[in-house]
């Protein structure tokens, strides 16, 4: 028996026990997701430097691993070709989708890598150093699964670790939170699960409506979003540059210029700025 156990105790290369080669598996899993981290933030500088070009506004989605981060976006952008995997970091990446606000206007859905439980302590700054893309987002979605048995706890160290990464005080408070899953809770209560934001089924499409349109609210709030009616002439190329760069809701006909046409447009300040550069302020004063 004793010539069996020690047989067995030395299993590896080099007379490695077996605790040793468990221990060097998990070190070189841990040196594994480090180099795909480090990844992440050179590829998010590219990133980042597109999505200023674009001038389009940003929201972060933020959450724990399986909280339905992915699900959420694929429902508000009709990516099809987003697949939500229940696994940890199937997002170990930051990756943008593109989508329209009810109001036709164009925003970039950050879907940020997955906060995990007790994350190993090598990790810790690589993994904070990928949610570095949520301090430049102009509003912050925090998606909770709120059936899971430590949801309050998950919540609290979301908070907490975006606080750690000096979370500008304005996105802090304007974050809204999404409480997802609601089809999966069963007879618990919202108030047992601290769900104070808006209630969701991301995969049931319960309650996206209600989101789409808050998150419009805020966006408009958070941003130098300019909403307004304009009159531009039909012989002009006015509405050809409202298409290119801003958002045409609807257009109408002026019932006292035939020459002229009302447009309804959603356009940020900057691009407001330059269109009054060259054309004028043809803001229709309500």
């Amino acid at each position: 028996m004793d010539q069996q156990s020690g047989a067995q105790q030395y299993i590896g290369g080099g007379g490695e026990t077996y605790l040793e080669v468990q221990q060097r598996l998990l070190n070189d899993k841990m040196k594994k997701l480090q180099r795909a981290l480090e990844k992440v933030k050179v590829k998010r500088l590219i990133m980042r430097a597109t999505r200023i070009k674009k001038d389009v506004p940003i929201i972060a989605v933020v959450g724990y691993t399986n909280a339905g981060k992915t699900s959420l976006i694929k429902a508000l952008t009709g990516d099809s070709k987003m697949i939500a995997k229940d696994q940890l970091f199937t997002t170990l990446d930051v990756t943008v989708h593109g989508g329209n606000l009810p109001n036709k206007m164009r925003v970039i859905y950050v879907d940020t890598v997955g906060f995990i439980s007790n994350l190993p302590h090598e990790l810790v700054a690589s993994f904070a150093a990928t949610l570095e893309d949520v301090l430049l987002s102009d509003l912050i979605i925090h998606v909770r699964d709120i059936s899971h048995p430590d949801t309050i706890a998950q919540k609290l160290n979301v908070i907490q670790v975006l606080m750690n990464i000096g979370l500008p005080e304005h996105l802090l408070h304007n974050m809204v939170e999404v409480d997802n899953k609601v089809d999966l809770i069963g007879d618990t209560s919202l108030e047992d699960v601290d769900a104070h934001g808006i209630i969701i089924s991301a995969t049931q499409g319960t309650g996206l409506g209600k989101l789409q349109h808050y998150v419009e609210k805020k966006i408009l709030q958070v941003t130098d979003t300019v909403v307004c009616q304009l009159k531009i002439s039909l012989h002009s190329e006015q509405l050809r540059w409202l298409y290119n760069e801003a958002t045409v809701q609807q257009t109408h006909e002026c019932e006292d210029d035939t020459e002229s046409l009302l447009v309804d447009v959603v356009m940020s300040g900057v691009a407001f700025a330059k269109f009054k550069s060259r054309f004028g302020d043809l803001r229709v004063k309500s």
